[in-house]
């Protein structure tokens, strides 16, 4: 039986090795798999980088478009010691730390993307092209996004065959959505919203949504596309995080139908740590070019009731949970999901005041916030806000983890810098 094993690296990238397993041994112990740790960025050096993978669930994965099982694998040193730098052991991590608090976390996720036909690239040193066929004919200039609004549509795309198809693939596999519909994006936006559940559950939620999206396309012809800005004059897509703690059968961020104390103290933390947050949650270059103002995604680290231009929102029909929306879909969603929850468990700690809600729209009128402070406008403002602010981390993410994705994105700009770009032409081959 051929037999897959999907495990996750430090910049969130599904990877899979694959074996041929004869018989019938057991799945937590007895099928693993040796790989070079120093391949996998920000792991380990050349001299000593054997790592092993090994199935954590012993539910399998299976599709119909591909051979074989598939199982959600964990990465180990030695024997049953699992690896530190493991971005899904940091979310297990985080369930137990919260245990120990006699506490639970419930977390659900909006997922946005767009659906394309296809995506080429040229990167060649003198020719560089990028061409996105879209199952729309019609495309739309800046000036008519105003009006072609596709929210909720009911209009019948081609797309919607693919979709239906990759929902049920995942739903024959135990992963649940609660809703999905048509977002802003004319060119093929979607979101998928899933069901509330554990940390590590909804990380392998995303994990695995992307990467059957990924292999259905390839056999279906359509392309996901999960960049945070695919297209410079559309809407950018996001990874909406929704969480609330729960101690035994009470939620604790409720209280009397208002927020409780400490769901403001939650708040207070997520704004307090929202410049390092994202390094975590928004881990791209691209990241930044969804978080301008225009295009209705988040730029001030805010909070409001019902307020979907603010950085974090507290639902007005449902004030017993929080949704934080800076996130997008680049994010490792492990390692994204448990910064988010540590840094509102901070607040609660240090009873970090997020001072009055915002009820007017930032988007028009960003003086209405006051005096709050921006998300960062660049990668490297998140990373340097992250090594000046990682304390709130330290429960659950070891220090050689933070300094390796902090010297990973370093890298990763630095190199991005050295690029040149049709844009660079186009706006300065002339002077």
């Amino acid at each position: 039986m051929l037999t897959h094993l999907l495990y996750t690296d430090l910049i969130g990238k599904l990877r899979r090795v694959s074996l041929m397993i004869n018989g019938d041994p057991d799945i937590l112990s007895g099928i693993q798999a040796i790989v070079d740790g120093s391949s996998l960025m920000g792991f380990l050096e050349v001299e000593n980088s054997d790592l092993l993978v090994r199935p954590v669930t012993s539910r399998p994965l299976t599709t119909g478009f591909l051979q074989g099982k598939h199982y959600i694998s964990g990465l180990f040193t030695r024997g049953e010691e699992r690896y530190v730098k493991d971005p899904r052991f940091i979310a297990e991590r985080l369930t137990e730390y919260l245990r120990q608090e006699d506490l639970e976390a419930r977390v659900g996720v909006e997922i946005e993307f767009y659906i394309a036909k296809s995506v080429n690239l040229n990167l060649g040193a003198t020719k560089q092209c990028l061409e996105v066929e879209l199952f729309s004919a019609v495309d739309f200039p800046q000036s008519s996004l105003w009006y072609v609004k596709t929210y909720n549509s009911s209009e019948a795309l081609h797309s919607d065959r693919l979709l239906e198809t990759l929902l049920s693939e995942l739903e024959k596999n135990g992963f649940f959505f609660n809703k999905t519909h048509r977002e802003n994006g004319p060119r093929g936006q979607i979101e998928v919203s899933t069901i509330a559940d554990t940390p590590v559950e909804i990380g392998d939620f995303v994990q695995v949504f992307k990467y059957i999206a990924r292999v259905i396309g390839e056999k279906e012809g359509f392309k996901p596309i999960f960049l945070a800005k695919p297209f410079p004059d559309d809407y950018g897509s996001g990874l909406h995080i929704h969480v609330s703690l729960w101690r035994g059968a009470s939620n604790i961020f409720a209280e009397g139908g208002e927020l409780s104390g400490e769901a403001l103290y939650f708040i207070g933390g997520l704004l307090e740590h929202a410049r390092s947050l994202a390094a975590f949650t928004n881990p791209t270059i691209n990241s930044y070019r969804r978080l301008v103002e225009g295009f209705e995604a988040p730029v001030y680290v805010s909070w409001g009731v019902g307020n979907r231009t603010t950085a974090v929102r507290v639902p007005l029909q449902n004030k017993a949970r929080i949704e934080y929306r800076p996130p997008d879909p680049t994010a490792n969603p492990y390692l994204a999901i448990s910064a988010v929850i540590l840094a509102g468990l901070d607040g609660i700690r240090r009873k970090i005041d997020p001072g009055p809600p915002v009820s007017v729209n930032l988007f028009e009128n960003p003086s209405g916030c006051g005096s709050c402070s921006k998300l960062p406008a660049s990668l490297e403002e998140a990373v340097e806000a992250l090594e000046s602010d990682h304390e709130y981390l330290k429960p659950v993410f070891p220090s050689e983890l933070v300094e390796s994705y902090v010297e990973l994105k370093k890298k990763e700009a630095k190199v991005y810098r050295t690029y040149t770009t049709p844009i660079d032409y186009l706006f300065y081959a002339d002077i």
